[in-house]
């Protein structure tokens, strides 16, 4: 009995740290928005017609994220609920994960496609420029 106990303290005590790193790395990263507009101002030397292009992307793409970004939230809280009623490592539990992961993955497309989105708007320079940051932002740890 000791050790079915101990196995569901295991499972509980993994599934909130799998939880919370999936929170915090789909979380802003130091890369906000805002940090993000300067950098591309500094380093891309936008043109007045590329500035108000991009600003129409970002747009488009805030209100997107947003409502992919609360429906990740949402599964969060509901893997979070199927937890804490189902006490053990379940299909349910799976599922509730699973719809965590689907719902990281389409903020990370949305992402990457408003990333190449950008690029129709910049010339070559500036876009290798822009990839370059991109990957920079993809490898190193948060």
């Amino acid at each position: 009995m000791r050790t079915v106990i101990l196995f569901f303290f295991v499972v509980i005590g993994v599934a909130a740290i799998s939880a919370l790193a999936t929170r915090h790395f789909t979380e802003q990263s130091p890369q906000t928005p805002d940090a993000m507009h300067g950098w591309l101002h500094e380093e891309l030397n936008l043109t007045d017609e590329q500035e108000a292009s991009l600003n129409r992307i970002e747009e488009q793409f805030a209100g997107e994220e947003a409502g992919l970004r609360a429906a990740f939230n949402a599964a969060n809280r509901h893997l979070a609920t199927v937890i804490r009623e189902e006490g053990a490592f379940t299909p349910r539990v799976v599922a509730a994960v699973e719809n965590v992961h689907r719902e990281m993955g389409e903020l990370q497309k949305l992402s990457i496609s408003h990333l190449f989105e950008m690029t129709k708007v910049l010339a070559p320079e500036q876009n290798e420029k822009l990839m370059r940051y991109a990957e920079k932002a993809l490898t190193e740890t948060p």
